[in-house]
């Protein structure tokens, strides 16, 4: 899916008030990209609007049915996992007062053996429209260092 492409009822992002889009070249591949996206228990040290996340049940990585809850620029948020294609593509739907989002992120191998990597959010509900514009920019901002921190992270050593 991208940014046309169909979207959970309610998630439109041509209706929602919030919708950031931020994307990546690099030369690393989708296989060496997945295992630091998919271990939601190691963000933190690596992006830092990440705190406290939690997988229900214990467990580092998340898997087609994880439940897990994190804080996010400042914001408790409950999350379940909604789309799992290993290498290829990882969605969460979540809420948090005031609001509710779905976020996704597409690994894209590229012609050269690299990959495009895309992250995409909408977000609705009160808060998101009472502060859209600054909500806006906001996840422009950090989900660009979230996914500049990917690749850094997914560098072999």
């Amino acid at each position: 899916m991208s940014s046309t492409e169909e979207w959970p009822v309610g998630f439109d992002p041509r209706t929602a008030p919030v919708y950031a889009r931020n994307e990546i070249r690099t030369t690393l591949t989708a296989e060496q990209l997945w295992p630091a996206l998919v271990t939601a228990s190691r963000w933190p040290q690596w992006y830092p609007h990440a705190r406290r996340v939690r997988i229900t049940g214990g467990g580092e990585a998340l898997t087609a049915s994880s439940h897990f809850t994190w804080t996010t620029l400042r914001v408790r948020v409950k999350t379940q996992v909604t789309e799992f294609e290993p290498a290829r593509r990882l969605a969460w739907s979540g809420s948090g007062p005031g609001s509710s989002g779905y976020h996704r992120w597409i690994l894209t191998p590229t012609a050269d053996g690299g990959c495009l990597v895309v992250t995409e959010e909408v977000q609705i509900g009160l808060l998101p429209r009472l502060v859209a514009g600054r909500l806006r920019r906001t996840l422009h901002a950090n989900h660009q260092r979230w996914i500049k921190g990917l690749v850094d992270v997914s560098r072999p050593t």
